[in-house]
């Protein structure tokens, strides 16, 4: 059996520190791998084949799996025989889908990941956004997360909002008059949950107010708190001048706040005592964090329960005890930092007469 992801692993190996012909030193690893562009479910399906129940003889093996082997110096897969130690962490990336990227971190029952590379910038909000969706996620996984797409591929000054393909794209500027680039890094900075950047040179001058490479570095120099809410919601609104805001062409549209996902009621009698079970998934924040859960039975709130990212595929739950036999319906409800809410279809818990 042979493997594109540990292919691709030994390439770069041989790459940076071989002869660039597949051969690499003893003692040689990559200190992080990430698996880059992730974009639908389908793809986070293929990347877990495996990894639960690696078996050798299996006609696939997802990327995970491998990578994991190549981490820890097992041979679970049957791909790495030599039971090499190659890589010290693994992650992922992903600039489109914030959805698809927590059910990426969501699924990692083993803790395989590492490291996450997202797209943050000062339109982030203006989008399916990132950090207040997987960023929070990642965050409370401990994940380590860098920042990318801060200057939108450069579409926050003179390239198009469309994929970068030919020279010209190249921006050689150090930010604009109307919108300077330190308060754009300063912002993908400052995000709660990012702990670095990596941004794009195209511009590299002795003249160090010409050159990016410089004035990038020098503009990253800021502790994570250093913007106040205040200061981040300037940079955007200067950021949301560029292009009416659609700088983002790499990210879902913004979608607004939704309702808790999958919800489910369910009763039972213990000791004679009526059991209410509510569960549902995590919501999806708009421009605003999620604040709360609220509980309604019979349209009148009986509980509010604070959001925390869900980290797991494991859903929340929600228990009380009725004291009647009588069918009831309950609701639950997103409720946002800015009070907007967004409820489930009513939940027809029936009579235990």
């Amino acid at each position: 059996m042979w493997s594109l992801t540990v292919d691709d692993l030994k390439r770069s190996l041989s790459q940076i520190f071989g002869d660039g012909k597949g051969n690499y030193p003893e003692g040689s690893y990559l200190d992080m791998i990430l698996i880059h562009n992730l974009n639908t479910l389908q793809e986070v399906d293929v990347l877990y084949e495996g990894l639960e129940n690696p078996d050798p003889k299996a006609e696939h093996i997802g990327a995970l799996a491998a990578l994991r082997d190549y981490r820890d110096g097992t041979n679970l897969t049957g791909l790495n025989p030599k039971e090499e130690k190659l890589i010290r962490h693994i992650g992922f990336s992903g600039h489109y889908s914030a959805p698809v990227m927590m059910e990426m971190i969501q699924r990692d029952k083993f803790n395989v990941l590492d490291g996450m590379l997202v797209a943050i910038n000062a339109n982030d909000r203006l989008n399916f956004n990132m950090q207040h969706n997987v960023i929070s996620v990642a965050s409370a996984k401990n994940m380590g997360v860098i920042a990318m797409k801060v200057f939108a591929d450069g579409a926050m000054y003179t390239k198009d909002a469309e994929w970068s393909w030919k020279p010209e794209h190249v921006v050689r500027t150090v930010g604009s008059s109307s919108l300077p680039s330190r308060p754009l890094i300063e912002y993908s900075l400052t995000t709660p949950g990012i702990h670095t950047a990596i941004i794009g040179i195209g511009q590299i001058s002795e003249d160090p107010e010409l050159c990016q490479l410089h004035q990038n570095f020098q503009s990253a120099l800021i502790e994570p708190d250093g913007l106040n809410e205040t200061e981040r919601r300037e940079v955007e609104q200067m950021a949301s001048m560029v292009k009416g805001g659609k700088t983002n062409y790499f990210q879902i549209p913004e979608g607004g706040l939704t309702a808790p996902g999958d919800p489910s009621i369910s009763q039972q009698l213990k000791d004679e005592q009526r059991v209410i079970n509510l569960t549902w998934h995590t919501a999806y924040a708009g421009n605003e964090p999620i604040k709360t859960y609220e509980i309604l039975r019979d349209n009148e709130k009986i509980a509010e329960i604070i959001h925390k990212p869900q980290t797991t595929k494991d859903p929340f739950v929600f228990k009380e005890n009725v004291t009647d036999r009588n069918a009831h319906e309950y609701k639950l409800v997103s409720v946002d930092k800015s009070g907007r809410k967004a409820e489930t279809e009513n939940l027809v818990l029936p009579s235990m007469e």
